[in-house]
């Protein structure tokens, strides 16, 4: 701005015996500059003071709902609506930002070392997620992984820079650390009365000692522990009585919940982060008054110690808490090595950590009971993080903590004797983010981990620059026209990209609560017809996620089910055929949607492959389409024993049907013998059900189907061994004990058939084929009575059976059971299971499925669906 100075060194008109005013040099100087500025009214309207409200309120609800909140009504209870929370508030307080600024007439950010850091971080992660296999994942996350997505971050980084820019004095700090604290407290009394069995809600999913408003357990004793440490500190500064009062009571609470848990990691990690706590606070502090208020944190740096120490074994305070299952630091760096290997720079995309784990887990990992689960996260969230994002995004995430610590020891050189107000604050919230940081390589996190992480670098900056007088310098429209014009196209972008991320948070949101309303009537046993309307209606909200058209799919192959069971191959009119095949290939036409947005997600694949492998007989070419879909499902999870045993039971039913089609070819009166073809597939059959034993050694079903593949070829010799070898490994599966039976039974081995199928049926009394048999081996014992005992059994079970009712009527008459009937020889593979569940089963060879599409290599392949789940 430019000052007439000649104009203002006139001397001014008075009238006529006003007395001429006298003025030092200074204030005639100070007049000069000030009066050819107008006065604005623009910037005497109180709006910007309101705008200074609603930024300051919002954050301090933002601060006090996200330890706290959740809602069961969608299935990610925590995740999911904390990140809402993040989105939508840290969104309002953005805006609310840019607003006054806008108000204002200018553009101004705050200049600090963690400017370039934050940003590049942030660029990264962007790029991350636009080159991600399935972007929308990367960019929302996936239902329950939330905290792992670019929109979470976004927010997060948000509520950095308004707490950077708009918390400019240590009152707005004092009261957001508080804000936390009494939040946290309402979290920890409510884990603690979950963990003690006194539960507030009734839903069976909230009533857990496991369930909590954070994350699991051990995941709260990580928060709880950098809440411990931060309301320790404020006990330092000098408070109002009923304040320092509270504040004591809150922090034997929080100790006491810290204990309970007695999780080693978080005790071991919580000792780092109170010794600097303490060892900051000795280097401030230089009176004996001050010392003495250093006894407070002792006790509670000792009680923890002594916890660590006495219950190494388990918690002193006697309370039943769940196993957490995680991957172990070695199995993760294998994951993350073997991901490297492939997708060096950027990695998978972020919330990829569940294909990258399928594609590269241990071997070893296949011989323990969570062979078949899909980790969605390492042993800590750098390995997380570094799996995901690659060589860059571990890069800009090192840089950023880096340049963190940096600032912190080259700040904190200069603490040595202040008392200033405000320092013991500082060193707290240091000493949490230290121990959060710590706690980032050692322990996998969640939203409310990482909203705490990200509030302490906030606050950690402001307190710095107040404590230490730091002059603080912006970047402003006004530093040259470039930067003016280059802040203003950014800023414009940013309101535009924070409206669309509110609006499309809320449709996610709602889709997700719809979704989980339509698995809550499933689960309750609601009509199948409702459950496909309902998935429609989720599809139509939110058509970006590949989980809601897999479960469509499920929803409308399970009405084709439902047709075929109700009606009838032979009652089904020409109405009733039109519908199967519309549901067909409406089910075909979710599953390719599903694949089209995440081709490299095997769930996908398989159930594409799976649909396919329910109509082979039914529709030409569906076995080759089922074997190539399962076949590119195993390029994403090679190690999936299951995988291999499904080709193996295609092999098996095209084996069925070529043995149907050659007795239907034989001359009445001659034994149908296997054809070369049938026998062909049979070797294969065999061949992929030894591949999952190869990826599996323990795998059961797959030990079972190689005997009956022996079985089937004649050698059932051979048979007999691999089942009996099955039975060293699984004593307790009925199916084993039953197949061993039957081949004893064929055999002639009648004792040992007689103790096998006895065992079955103990092991499941209402197995209608092991009733059979063990009948008919006692039948062959001369045992009448007892055989006529199990047929009546299997005739309660099975009432229209006439075979059934024929045998009985041949006991009664002191026959042979099977006289006038043709005895089999053989049985079915597997047993009826008294169980209820939304699957899809193979239809009948005869089920008319017209494509109503000319065939193409394109439209020639049907799909399958898993049940719908979460």
């Amino acid at each position: 701005m430019k000052i007439d100075l000649n104009r203002e060194a006139q001397p001014i008109r008075r009238p006529m015996g006003m007395p001429q005013p006298q003025f030092r040099a200074e204030q005639k100087i100070e007049r000069a500059v000030q009066q050819p500025r107008p006065a604005s009214p623009k910037r005497d309207f109180p709006v910007p003071k309101i705008l200074d409200w609603v930024i300051t309120g919002v954050v301090y609800l933002l601060t006090f709902l996200v330890p706290i909140f959740f809602l069961s009504i969608v299935p990610s209870t925590l995740e999911l609506n904390k990140q809402m929370l993040v989105v939508f508030l840290g969104g309002i307080a953005f805006l609310a930002w840019i607003g006054k600024l806008a108000w204002e007439g200018r553009i101004r950010i705050k200049k600090n070392f963690l400017l370039i850091p934050v940003l590049l971080f942030l660029i990264v992660f962007s790029l991350n997620t636009a080159l991600s296999i399935y972007r929308d994942q990367s960019m929302w996350g996936s239902l329950g992984s939330e905290s792992l997505s670019l929109v979470t971050y976004i927010g997060m980084i948000a509520v950095l820079f308004v707490v950077n820019n708009n918390f400019n004095s240590q009152v707005k700090i004092k009261y957001l650390i508080l804000t936390l604290i009494g939040s946290s407290a309402l979290a920890t009394i409510f884990a603690l009365m979950q963990i003690f069995g006194k539960f507030m809600f009734k839903d069976p999913a909230l009533a857990q000692n496991s369930f909590n408003t954070i994350g699991s357990v051990y995941a709260f004793s990580i928060y709880i522990g950098a809440i411990l440490i931060v309301t320790v500190a404020m006990l330092l500064e000098k408070q109002p009585a009923a304040i320092k009062f509270t504040l004591i009571i809150l922090a034997l609470l929080f100790t006491f919940a810290l204990i309970t848990i007695n999780f080693k990691t978080s005790l071991i990690i919580f000792l780092v982060g109170m010794a600097v706590l303490l060892g900051l606070s000795i280097i401030t502090s230089g009176s004996e008054e001050k010392n003495k208020t250093l006894v407070f944190p002792m006790v509670i740096l000792t009680l923890v110690l002594l916890a660590t120490l006495i219950g190494r074994s388990s918690s002193i305070v006697r309370v039943q808490l769940p196993v957490e299952v995680g991957l172990s630091t070695s199995a993760s760096y294998d994951v993350l090595k073997g991901t490297w290997k492939e997708k060096f720079l950027l990695g998978p995309g972020l919330s990829f950590y569940d294909l990258a784990y399928t594609k590269s887990k241990p071997s070893e990992i296949n011989l323990t009971n969570f062979w078949s689960v899909k980790f969605n996260e390492g042993s800590s969230r750098f390995f997380t993080l570094a799996t995901t994002t690659g060589f860059l995004g571990t890069a800009a995430l090192i840089f950023l903590i880096g340049s963190i610590l940096f600032h912190i020891f080259s700040s904190f050189v200069k603490i040595f004797g202040r008392s200033e107000q405000g320092t013991y604050t500082l060193i707290g919230v240091t000493s949490v983010w230290i121990y959060l940081t710590v706690a980032f390589f050692f322990y996998p996190s969640n939203i409310t981990i990482d909203f705490l992480w990200w509030l302490s670098t906030a606050s950690l900056i402001v307190l710095t620059s107040m404590v230490f007088q730091k002059k603080e310098e912006f970047i402003s429209e006004t530093s040259s026209p470039r930067v003016s014009l280059v802040l203003s196209f950014v800023f414009v972008l940013i309101i535009v990209g924070f409206i669309s991320l509110i609006f499309l948070e809320g449709q996610k949101y709602v889709a997700a609560a719809s979704y989980n309303k339509a698995l809550a009537s499933d689960t309750q046993g609601g009509k199948v017809e409702d459950l496909a309307n309902n998935l429609s209606r989720v599809v139509n909200l939110d058509p970006n996620r590949d989980l809601y058209h897999r479960n469509l799919s499920v929803a409308l192959f399970a009405m084709l089910n439902q047709k075929v069971s109700e009606k009838g191959l032979a009652n089904l009119s020409e109405d009733d055929r039109a519908q199967i095949s519309s549901l067909y290939f409406a089910s075909e036409d979710q599953a390719r949607a599903a694949i089209n947005l995440n081709s490299k997600n095997s769930d996908n694949l398989v159930q594409l492959a799976q649909i396919n492998q329910n109509v082979v007989g039914s529709k030409e070419g569906a076995e080759d389409t089922a074997r190539q879909n399962y076949m590119e499902a195993l390029k994403f999870d090679p190690k999936n024993p299951s995988i291999y045993y499904q080709i193996g039971q295609i092999y098996l039913a095209m084996a069925d049907l070529e043995t149907a089609k050659n007795a239907g070819q034989q001359t009445a009166g001659k034994t149908s013998q296997l054809s070369d073809k049938a026998k062909e597939y049979i070797a294969s059959a065999r061949q992929n059900f030894e591949k999952a034993t190869e990826e599996k050694s323990n795998y059961i079903p797959a030990q079972f189907m190689i005997a009956v593949c022996l079985d089937r070829l004649g050698e059932i010799d051979k048979a007999i061994s691999k089942l009996e070898e099955s039975k060293k490994m699984n004593p307790q599966d009925p199916g084993i004990t039953f197949q061993l039976g039957v081949l004893y039974y064929r055999t002639g081995k009648y004792d040992k058939a007689q103790s096998e199928l006895e065992y079955t049926v103990k092991l499941s009394p209402n197995y209608s084929n092991a009733l059979y048999f063990l009948g008919l081996t006692y039948d062959k014992q001369n045992s009448k009575d007892k055989a006529l005992e199990q047929f009546k059994k299997v005739s309660e079970l099975n009432p229209d059976n006439e075979d059934v009712k024929k045998i009985i009527s041949n006991l009664e008459a002191g026959k042979k059971a099977l006289d006038g009937l043709e005895e089999t020889g053989s049985a079915q593979s597997g047993q009826n299971q008294n169980s209820v569940q939304r699957s899809q089963e193979p239809v009948p060879p005869e089920t008319p499925i017209a494509n109503p599409n000319p065939p193409t290599e394109e439209n020639q392949q049907p799909q399958e669906n898993p049940p719908a789940s979460p």
